[in-house]
Formats: C-alpha cells, sequence, structure tokens
C-alpha cells in the first residue's frame, strides 16, 4: 500500500514524493489485520500476524512496529511449526531481527511455554534472547530467572541466574 500525499515536481519535470514533513515518528505506511512472512533463501522462518502494521523509515533503516495483537509462527529447518509466540506489540527490523514486548508468551509443539516482557529473535542465528525476567513451566517444572537465550523450538535453552522447582521420581526399593 502507497500514499502519496503531497508531491513536488522536480526540474527534470519528474515527479518526487515529499515526505519531509512527515518527521521521524510518523509512519510512511500504515495496515490493519496484517500477515508477513520472514523467508531465509526460500525457507520460511517466520509467520506473523498482527491487528495494526505501522513502517518508518529513517535514513535507509526500516522498522515495521506490529500492535493490536501479535501473534508469530517459528518453523524449523525442515519448514514444520516449532513455537507460538503471542504478545502486545513487536517490532521487525531492517535486518529481520524482531522484538516482542509485553505479555510475551512462547509455547513450543512439546508444551514448553515461556513467559516474560520482552524478547528479541536474532535472525542470524535464529535464536532468541532475552535480558528480563523469565519463567519457563514444563510439565513437571518450573525455572526463572534473569536472562535467557534458546533456539526458537524451546528444546537447547540457558537461564541466567535462574531458579526453580521440580517434580522428581524416586527409585522405589
Amino acid at each position: 500500500m502507497a500514499c502519496c500525499i503531497g508531491c513536488s515536481r522536480e526540474q527534470s519535470g519528474k515527479r518526487s514524493v515529499d515526505t519531509r514533513f512527515l518527521g521521524e515518528e510518523q509512519p510512511v505506511q500504515e495496515s490493519w489485520n496484517v500477515t508477513m512472512r520472514i523467508f531465509k533463501g526460500n525457507r520460511i522462518q517466520a509467520l506473523i500476524t498482527a491487528g495494526h502494521f505501522a513502517e518508518f523509515k529513517k535514513n535507509d533503516i526500516i522498522t515495521r512496529r506490529l500492535d493490536d495483537g501479535l501473534a508469530v509462527t517459528f518453523f524449523d529447518s525442515s519448514g514444520r511449526p516449532s513455537s507460538n509466540l503471542t504478545a502486545e506489540k513487536g517490532t521487525v527490523h531492517n535486518n529481520n531481527d524482531m522484538e516482542a514486548f509485553d505479555n510475551v508468551v512462547i509455547t513450543s509443539t512439546d508444551s514448553t511455554i515461556l513467559r516474560t516482557d520482552y524478547l528479541k529473535r536474532f535472525e542470524k542465528e535464529n535464536m532468541l534472547w532475552s535480558d528480563t525476567y523469565v519463567t519457563i513451566t514444563k510439565p513437571n517444572e518450573t525455572i526463572r530467572g534473569y536472562g535467557f537465550r534458546s533456539d526458537v523450538s524451546l528444546k537447547n535453552y540457558t537461564i541466567f541466574q535462574a531458579s526453580g522447582e521440580a517434580d522428581i521420581e524416586r527409585p522405589e526399593r
């Protein structure tokens, strides 16, 4: 979707869009009820839906802000869904790094649930990271801590400054 609000005529007779009046905090594009797909090569990495999308441009850097209900499905290397994220809002950066904010919940296919208020996904490594308080819940354990790093399927993770509880089966005598 493109919108030309004000056009100016250059000396060569060609038209160009004049966006100088927008300012840094005005979106150059907005949409509602959006779906985005993030690919690496020909392989899908994430499917994103949100109630509202706003694209901002400063110099050559494009930032896409998503809010009004953010949902992301992450995919593994074979193209199968590996986890689902929900949050109140998020950002997709120029390099496809993503951030999620406020009431972030990720549920993996094996029922591992991560809760935090901030999470970042690094495109290059396809890794999740947070420097805030996190809680990971599995059927028989709960782990909490400050700081976190994981793959997007929540199978291989590290929690920093961790504490928690676990149900341990005792061997019969």
